[in-house]
């Protein structure tokens, strides 16, 4: 049932291909809607917040991950002038590969908002060998859950309960996004032990392969959201 809704919603967010002479960037042309939070020459990752009833103009996004914050009821504005409407859930994570150009407006009774993580140079990474014996969701499935996954990139959820504990695993390359913060206790590749705070809305990017396990040593429940480059 999860495959078949998010084929629908991502498909909802992908627009006819075409040339596009000029980029619209949405936090240009709609910065009343876009917080930047994160860019680089990588990644840039948003947060969306939409008001019942508000819009943002027509606007263009590289390949790109998104996250409900808020669910709600969205419309979408092809540049063709083709318009779906789509309730979509809270909690739903999304991946859209080819980048579109699309206007969007929030025709609920609810605030909409979204992370969005948009991949700039998607399959133009350097490669890296990890080691998929160490992958998370392999080694860790309890927590770790592959929500997409193709050539060029896997997109996954991480919930760890208060108190819990991966396995040693490895990451590529990777964007991540904290949406529910807390003190997590990370043993390193050589042993080194330490204890990091993560705040609500952190984000972060790493270029490297990191090999490391984490504990949840806090009192609250702790969920990140990570695109790992391939």
């Amino acid at each position: 049932m999860y495959k078949y809704l998010s084929a629908i919603l991502v498909l909802f967010f992908i627009s006819c291909s075409g040339s596009k002479p000029k980029m619209l960037l949405p936090e240009k042309v709609s910065p009343d809607v876009y917080e930047v939070l994160l860019d680089n020459e990588t990644v840039k990752v948003m947060k969306v917040s939409f008001a019942p009833g508000q819009s943002d103009s027509m606007h263009d996004h590289y390949p790109f991950t998104f996250h409900l914050l808020d669910g709600g009821k969205a419309q979408v504005t092809m540049p063709d002038g083709t318009i779906n409407e789509r309730q979509i859930p809270g909690g739903f994570t999304g991946h859209n590969g080819q980048g579109v150009r699309h206007q969007v407006k929030n025709i609920g009774s609810e605030e909409i908002n979204i992370i969005l993580i948009e991949h700039k140079k998607l399959g133009s990474m350097p490669s890296f060998n990890t080691d998929e014996s160490f992958a998370p969701q392999k080694v860790s499935p309890e927590i770790y859950e592959v929500v997409h996954e193709d050539e060029k990139i896997k997109i996954y959820l991480a919930s760890f309960a208060a108190g819990k504990s991966d396995k040693v695993h490895e990451h590529g390359p990777n964007t991540a996004y904290i949406i529910n913060g807390g003190i997590v206790k990370v043993v390193g590749a050589d042993g080194s032990i330490s204890e990091r705070s993560f705040q609500d809305g952190a984000d972060s990017f790493s270029d490297n392969v990191v090999r490391h396990q984490g504990e949840n040593i806090g009192s609250t429940n702790i969920k990140v959201l990570i695109a790992e480059y391939k």
